[in-house]
């Protein structure tokens, strides 16, 4: 597991009480609802939860590409390097996509275009944010795809993605997005189509790549196998919130939040033998209709009368573990 013991890094990013709603015929969906984390220089930071918890819709808000005019950022502040991202124009915007902050989607054939070789879509930031052309984008290129250790540079730039297995398909968008040494990456779930090698090697890709280059990543996942592997700290979410925020060690050793420790339960192990896996009853509330107290309240285990009527508040529990929980009170 990673380990980052210096406490005196520079914060990247800070994103304080964000809110990101959609909203449609039947309502306001409260996708992401006030959500605050930060990520230091040279870190990852880890956002697990089940699938419809608001991962995907916070690394999209830090990008400002949310669908309009269904989503629309309502509050909060995503403050990068000292620029809120929220107070700037749409075209200075995206002269920030790309060249400060870039994203890895879950699937390259939807992040790749066919008709365009590997070469031109990696040379297509460097040509927008660094002015490049002729025989340095080439340069540039190849440079980004040694980066991501892919043989060959000189051959598969020319290749289409089609010609490419999912897992070179996966280090080509990972090289696009790292093409302009941006200050912060999200990764999307880039691991999750591919094979257990395959997703080894790409784990081990991804902490080679940030030792080199410094870059601080935000790695969303479901896997918390990946997140031991990959991530210094850990941000868990259910239905649009952050419930507990802690250095990975402890979330695996010490998880504080009961939908913590249900989500570390339901991860099967090798080192016993289980005739039933562990799975957390009950269903996530509808982002429509939110509970008025602990949004966990009606599956966790723990529950009591004043989380059904009230929201826990912050508490700190030690240094960079935090937790929303009338449990710890």
């Amino acid at each position: 597991m990673s380990e980052n013991k210096n406490n005196d890094k520079n914060i990247v990013l800070q994103v304080e009480d964000l809110h990101t709603s959609f909203f449609t015929r039947k309502g306001e969906y409260k996708a992401v609802d006030g959500v605050s984390f930060h990520v230091d220089e040279g870190e990852t930071l880890g956002i697990v939860g089940e699938s419809g918890c608001g991962k995907t819709v916070t690394g999209l808000s830090l990008l400002r590409l949310l669908p309009e005019p269904a989503g629309r950022i309502k509050a909060g502040k995503i403050i990068l390097d000292g620029t809120n991202l929220l107070e700037l124009s749409k075209k200075e915007m995206r002269k920030m996509r790309g060249k400060e902050i870039s994203m890895i989607l879950q699937d390259p054939m939807t992040s790749l275009n066919p008709l365009y070789t590997v070469g031109n879509q990696i040379a297509e930031p460097l040509r927008q944010h660094q002015q490049l052309v002729g025989d340095r984008v080439e340069e540039e290129v190849i440079s980004a795809l040694r980066l991501l250790n892919i043989p060959a540079p000189e051959q598969r730039l020319r290749d289409y993605p089609h010609q490419l297995s999912g897992g070179m398909r996966q280090r080509v968008v990972g090289a696009i997005g790292m093409s302009c040494n941006p200050r912060l990456l999200i990764a999307d779930e880039p691991t999750t189509a591919l094979d257990a090698t395959i997703q080894a090697q790409y784990i081990a890709l991804f902490k080679d790549v940030q030792k080199k280059t410094n870059v601080s990543i935000i790695y969303i996942t479901h896997d918390f196998s990946v997140v031991y592997q990959m991530c210094h700290r850990v941000a868990v979410m259910y239905a649009g919130k952050i419930l507990e925020t802690a250095r990975t060690e402890v979330i695996f050793n010490n998880p504080t939040h009961p939908y913590t420790s249900a989500l570390i339960k339901s991860v099967p192990r090798l080192d016993r033998k289980d005739d039933r896996l562990y799975s957390i009853k009950g269903h996530p509330p509808s982002l429509l209709n939110l509970p008025s107290g602990c949004r966990f309240y009606p599956r966790c285990p723990e529950a009591k009368n004043i989380c059904r009527d009230k929201e826990p508040p912050e508490t700190k529990i030690g240094d960079n573990h935090s937790v929303y929980c009338w449990g710890v009170n």
